[in-house]
């Protein structure tokens, strides 16, 4: 497992800064603000901002209930009873539940102290916790350059699939796969920090590139199960073309012309002469067809991109 070091670093200093500022206020339970900060720690502001809306609005509303009804009920262990059996489906109620944890341990305090003024000081301690994280999630890596470092290593890893196709190798996905999940989890994090343009740009190209991988599987399986004719030769032979035609330039249209000149070929060409050359032939001309797939969504994503820049 990777470790990020970044996100550790953030959560030791904002652990620390909660901690200080809290215990400069002479508050108590101070180790609690240290405790909010490093929960409210997302990967990116807008999570960030979201999850400390609703822990300040849920908490909000726990320690109002829990005063009303400990002032009116005591500080027994029935009136906590009473508070959890409301708070907890209320808070599910109004889609407010992932500040649930957050505040009973606010209300905890009250309840600890057999004090309901308590309250105000659990309310400074969930705002200097959830500040903190704030302040520290402002500033968020760059990733546009380990982005752009993913989708080249998705263009080769694509290239090196087809021509080993072509060589009738035993294939294995798992690289891409992981490549094109790790491309879109970082662009998806960085438009949520930046909302840039050009980002969103990339996000298509790598969602183009899943459907391509997909198409390159089931490529490979219908393959493995062909007989060495010559038809099949053919087909791993204009594969092996793809060499050096899989990058951010439009490389589709050129390859599309030979695979429609392939595609003539097979449609007249002598028809097989037994089943089992006839269920072959039909496989491949199948794999042409998916072929021709592949290339389309490479020349739509370039489309777009022309009639969005007019």
């Amino acid at each position: 497992m990777k470790i990020n070091y970044y996100l550790l670093t953030k959560m030791t200093f904002g652990f620390i800064i909660g901690f200080l500022i809290a215990e400069a206020f002479s508050l108590d339970y101070v180790y609690t603000a240290g405790v909010i900060a490093v929960l409210s720690l997302e990967p990116t502001r807008k999570r960030s901002i979201e999850i400390g809306i609703i822990r300040i609005i849920d908490s909000l509303i726990a320690l109002s209930l829990a005063y009303l009804i400990f002032y009116f009920m005591g500080f027994s262990i029935w009136s906590l009873f009473v508070f959890i059996i409301i708070f907890i489906p209320l808070s599910y109620l109004i889609k407010m539940d992932r500040g649930i944890v957050v505040s009973l341990v606010l209300v905890s305090q009250v309840y600890l102290e057999q004090d309901v003024n308590y309250a105000l000081n659990a309310l400074f301690i969930l705002l200097i916790g959830i500040g903190v994280a704030f302040l520290l999630n402002l500033y968020m890596p760059d990733l546009k350059k380990k982005i752009k470092l993913i989708v080249n290593r998705i263009n080769k890893s694509i290239e090196e699939i087809i021509l080993s196709i072509a060589a009738k190798k035993d294939i294995s996905f798992d690289e891409l796969d992981y490549l094109i999940s790790s491309a879109n989890n970082n662009i998806r994090e960085e438009l949520e920090n930046n909302n840039i343009d050009g980002l969103i740009e990339r996000l298509r190209y790598v969602e183009m590139r899943k459907e391509q991988t997909l198409i390159l599987k089931r490529i490979n399986n219908t393959l493995i199960n062909v007989s060495d004719i010559k038809e099949k030769t053919l087909v791993l032979n204009y594969l092996k073309e793809f060499k050096g035609q899989i990058g951010d330039d439009n490389y589709a249209l050129q390859l599309t012309n030979k695979l429609n000149q392939l595609l003539d070929y097979f449609k007249t060409s002598d028809l097989p002469d037994t089943r089992k050359n006839f269920e072959d032939r039909a496989q491949l001309y199948y794999v042409l067809l998916e072929i021709h797939q592949f290339l389309q969504l490479k020349l739509n994503y370039h489309e777009r991109q022309k009639h969005e820049a007019k």
